[in-house]
């Protein structure tokens, strides 16, 4: 038996990890293991949370396109609104909310803010219960939160991570690599080869092509088209005339971020898995560590009373998830419902 108190050698150490993983007692499924009530998002965990998670839960709806899940809704009123996150719906397409019931609502878009990449919905009256706001001002680093999975069936819980602020705009991204031998006495930069992601690429894009155009503006260097790709933003569609051969041909193009086109070459990226389509570009944030899935984004993210400190809204990495404070959801909302 090794006294604690003793400072281990490598090989008792390593004679340690050899015990542990092979004695069955250590196995994964063993007694030693913590049960899965007792988990992050276990039953017991969630328990803690008391008026917490019965909040979230009854607050939250599953928002479906096209008979997939592609994001959560907070309902904010008894009329019916809701807010969730915009990008993540297509402007054509069946939405569908379903309630904490199971019941199935037909929802419409009414309004969207692209600065907040926020919208608002609307289903029949009566059909919701409305989220309870919280004053996200008193929430600090280590304050406990929490928020439902993307199908709004358990609740998980987690901390505030940092100090709130301003995620600066990202530019969207082409995701070619270009020849560095451009003229720029010369129409056009050709093209050599493509990210793992590339919207160009599958947009039908080819290495070789001569990029000789962006919108209306005429390219003759890979400055050039750096300075105008740069005005756009992820998710926006950009015109692209490019010269194959003596054809010239046009493409629109939907940009993408810099980390969803070069994922694969990023190792930070391979382990986060999938992320949001917009997750910058925001005046004031709350960042949590709760691990949701970029289909969770649009459902309140609540304190231990279960008060709404904001609304989930972008999924940046494996441990970064922004929430948009309380304060600035409210006032959107109340715009947007004057848009209509």
């Amino acid at each position: 038996m090794i006294n604690v108190k003793q400072l281990l050698s490598f090989p008792q150490l390593l004679g340690l990890l050899t015990i542990a993983s092979t004695c069955p007692s250590f196995a994964q499924g063993s007694p030693d293991e913590l049960p899965e009530n007792l988990r992050l998002n276990g039953s017991k965990t969630v328990l803690a949370f008391g008026p917490g998670g019965e909040a979230a839960r009854l607050s939250t709806l599953v928002i479906q396109q096209e008979g997939e899940i592609v994001a959560l809704a907070t309902a904010i009123d008894p009329d019916g609104h809701l807010l969730t996150k915009s990008s993540e719906l297509d402007a054509k397409g069946k939405i569908s909310a379903f309630s904490p019931s199971g019941e199935k609502l037909e929802a419409a878009i009414l309004a969207r803010d692209p600065a907040n990449d926020l919208a608002l919905l609307k289903v029949p009256s009566g059909k919701v219960i409305p989220i309870e706001w919280g004053n996200p001002d008193n929430l600090s680093q280590g304050s406990w939160v929490a928020a439902m999975t993307y199908d709004a069936d358990s609740l998980m819980i987690g901390v505030i991570s940092a100090t709130r602020r301003e995620i600066e705009r990202r530019p969207g991204v082409l995701g070619v690599t270009l020849d560095p031998n451009d003229d720029p006495d010369e129409l056009g930069v050709a093209i050599d080869g493509f990210g793992p992601n590339s919207p160009a690429q599958k947009q039908g894009m080819q290495s070789g092509d001569l990029i000789i155009r962006v919108q209306s503006t005429d390219i003759k260097s890979r400055r050039e088209l750096a300075d105008q790709i740069s005005k756009f933003d992820p998710m926006d569609e950009v015109e692209i005339k490019i010269l194959r051969g003596e054809e010239g041909i046009a493409f629109t193009v939907t940009l993408n971020y810099k980390s969803n086109v070069f994922d694969m070459l990023d190792r930070n990226q391979q382990m986060s898995g999938k992320t949001s389509r917009r997750k910058a570009g925001f005046s004031d944030v709350l960042q949590h560590e709760l691990p949701l899935t970029p289909q969770a984004m649009g459902g309140p993210l609540v304190n231990l009373q279960g008060k709404a400190m904001g609304i989930n809204i972008a999924r940046a990495d494996r441990v970064t998830t922004f929430a948009l404070p309380a304060s600035v959801a409210i006032k959107i909302a109340e715009e947007l419902k004057k848009q209509r």
